[in-house]
């Protein structure tokens, strides 16, 4: 699991240089960084509309569901074996990952119904 979202590389190419952005998390959803400087908004990052975009937002979300799942399991053994504030740390981290996990698939398939792919 990573420490925090902009520790996973995701391969998105930036559109306005081809650098490689890294989400970082703002409230429930998340601005994209490049190395050159570029600050990209989810909606901004879409209306590239490329191929190779998209691919990396679909490897994003996946690799922020198996976090999540990850992290609920975490909260189930950490009840389990009585350690509740451990759990109540874990379950904040789940909720704030499910919220922006929300966010951008919401923004994502409510773009342009044409170029709208199912997300995993």
């Amino acid at each position: 699991m990573a420490k925090c979202a902009s520790d996973v590389r995701t391969l998105l190419p930036c559109p306005l240089c081809g650098r490689t952005l890294i989400p970082a998390p703002v409230d429930s959803s998340v601005i994209f960084h490049c190395n050159s400087g570029h600050e990209l908004s989810l909606p901004e990052l879409l209306r590239a509309q490329s191929a190779a975009l998209q691919a990396g937002l679909e490897r994003l979300l996946a690799n922020w569901d198996r976090e999540h799942r990850v992290l609920l399991s975490m909260i189930e053994d950490a009840r389990k074996n009585g350690f509740l504030d451990v759990a109540e740390i874990f379950n904040r981290r789940a909720k704030t990952l499910e919220s922006r996990i929300h966010r951008v698939r919401e923004v994502y398939l409510t773009r342009d119904a044409s170029t709208t792919v199912m997300l995993p």
